[in-house]
């Protein structure tokens, strides 16, 4: 086993000791990526494989902080190398420093990534915004239940395995057997607004489409501004900055005006109802600031709502605390949405997501009440 290896499984053992449900796959992930990334990319790659909340973000800054820094008050289960190797963050600056710094500075360094979260995409460099998405969203992801059993500890009486097992007893049940229903993760779909006045938050959340494509199973992505363009097979393949240009060349309105409604009207009739939206997560970025019939607009939503699982629709502008939507594109989609959040930011973009896209939860087609209540919806 190599040193590379051999340091990523003592750090993930670690992480374990602290609490973190850090499991082997999660380990051997890990350990993978160690061994063919450099020391620089360590970093992103323990937070893209080993922790699943973004509440577990601080303990792991931490205890890579303390690990990679050769700390005496944290130490790898087994022996190792006398000193792990330097490691950096996305920022210039070394998250290992000599051993009679602050470890205070030490776990700042490590925070980074949190940093960079909570900066607004329109802030954020090309740099900034690869290392951000590079190691994919980590988003939450919708799941439905499939007509297809399996064994579990729990759940329904599975009767033809209790009965098999019973000719080993003398056909007494002693083996009771359970069985639950599969989960299979529903299909994702992102329109995001690339008119003008989306420039500065567009390209950032085309990193997030390029992310999704390229890691999931069933993510579709599409771009409207006066006109729909599916830009899925543009981003499936090649670097982020070779996917976006191809995306770029294909969409031709970018930039332009916004037909949000005209353009919803036109998924919804070649795709939508062909099956693509049935049972979906959409997800729409807009600013909501409809040139065209806002009428229009709310009656495709409304066709939209009655076909998704889940509506969410991500607006920049509630990055502003005085923000209402007053818009007349924004009032009249609103209230067949089940979660308006802002998305200029990855924090805020994973806490909207996150809210209402899990398996536990189940559709509801009203707004949330603070959005109806300031703008006058009933």
């Amino acid at each position: 086993m190599s040193d590379a290896v051999e340091l990523a499984t003592r750090f993930g053992r670690v992480l374990r000791a602290e609490g973190l449900p850090v499991g082997s796959g999660q380990i051997i992930d890990f350990c993978r990526a160690a061994a063919v990334l450099q020391h620089d990319d360590l970093y992103w790659a323990g937070l893209a494989t080993l922790v699943g909340d973004r509440d577990e973000i601080a303990v792991y800054d931490r205890v890579f902080a303390a690990f990679f820094a050769g700390s005496e008050s944290m130490h790898a289960p087994e022996p190792g190398p006398d000193q792990p190797p330097t490691v950096r963050t996305a920022q210039t600056a070394e998250l290992t420093e000599p051993a009679d710094e602050d470890a205070d500075r030490q776990v700042a360094l490590a925070s980074a990534i949190e940093l960079l979260r909570k900066k607004s995409f329109a802030d954020c460099t090309e740099e900034e915004l690869r290392a951000l998405f590079a190691v994919g969203a980590r988003l939450p992801v919708a799941t439905r239940r499939s007509r297809r059993y399996h064994a579990a500890r729990r759940g329904a009486p599975d009767f033809r395995r209790t009965l098999r097992a019973s000719f080993r007893t003398a056909a007494e049940p002693v083996d009771r057997a359970w069985r639950t229903r599969q989960r299979r993760p529903r299909r994702m779909i992102l329109l995001l607004d690339v008119s003008g006045s989306m420039a500065a938050y567009s390209r950032a959340l085309l990193f997030f489409a390029h992310a999704g494509v390229r890691t999931r199973r069933g993510f579709e992505a599409f771009c409207f501004a006066t006109r729909l363009t599916r830009v899925t097979r543009a981003l499936a393949e090649g670097s982020p900055d070779e996917a976006l240009a191809r995306a770029s060349d294909e969409v031709v309105d970018w930039d332009g005006g916004t037909r949000i409604g005209e353009c919803l009207k036109r998924f919804l009739d070649e795709y939508g109802h062909g099956g693509l939206a049935r049972g979906a997560c959409v997800i729409i970025c807009s600013d909501g600031l409809e040139i065209g019939d806002p009428e229009l607009l709310g009656h495709q939503m409304l066709r939209l709502t009655r076909l998704a699982h889940r509506v969410v629709w991500l607006n920049p502008m509630k990055e502003d605390p005085a923000y209402e939507p007053l818009a007349r594109g924004m009032r009249a989609a609103l209230p067949h949405i089940n979660v308006f959040e802002g998305g200029h930011n990855l924090a805020s973009l994973v806490a909207g997501l996150s809210r209402e896209l899990d398996q536990g939860r189940h559709p509801s087609n009203r707004t949330p009440r603070s959005d109806r209540e300031r703008t006058g919806v009933p």
